[in-house]
């Protein structure tokens, strides 16, 4: 039994080794945008939230995107997932006279899908009609407040190191001890 124990102990070692030095830091954090260069064009870029009783953080993701320091096309199609709390209002409201904001109203939820990418699907399909030129597509939360180059940096690091894929992983808020202990996997 004891060398049994001892084996499980030595595998666990031997894992936790090769994530933490094998994996090429996949796990760290620190990890950032480089600013982004100068170019004559930029692409067209549509950004896709979809919320569902999102009404307290909608606006202040709406206002962050809206608010990019882009200067190529870009649009925001916010879709409203059948939401009771006025998010698509509180959408609306955030963006003022911006006619850059789409809201759609999302359909029910069809067999086989989950919510939130039923939703993100809907947003997409808006997007072969109302911006088909588009050559990026941003998925973010309607809790995110983006900082003012995020979109800059995004498509630059695409487009200069030519991914399909580039994600981030935002500033989490953690106010309360709760929070953070949840943030830390404690609780």
């Amino acid at each position: 039994m004891i060398a049994y124990v001892a084996g499980l102990c030595a595998l666990s070692l031997v894992i936790w080794l090769g994530l933490a030095f094998a994996r090429g830091g996949f796990w760290k954090s620190d990890q950032r945008l480089a600013p982004a260069g100068e170019r004559p064009d930029w692409p067209s870029v549509v950004a896709v939230i979809p919320a569902r009783n999102e009404a307290p953080t909608i606006g202040r993701t709406v206002a962050s995107l809206l608010g990019q320091d882009y200067k190529g096309p870009f649009q925001v199609i916010v879709v409203d997932d059948n939401s009771d709390d006025g998010t698509a209002e509180a959408a609306h409201h955030a963006a003022g006279q911006a006619k850059r904001l789409n809201i759609v109203q999302g359909k029910p939820l069809e067999a086989g899908w989950s919510g939130k990418l039923w939703a993100v699907q809907q947003g997409i399909e808006v997007i072969s009609d109302r911006a088909p030129d588009a050559a990026f597509v941003l998925l973010t939360d309607a809790d995110i407040e983006h900082a003012p180059e995020n979109l800059r940096e995004l498509v630059w690091k695409a487009e200069s190191d030519r991914c399909d894929l580039v994600s981030l992983m935002v500033l989490l808020r953690a106010v309360s001890f709760g929070e953070v202990l949840n943030l830390l996997g404690i609780w």
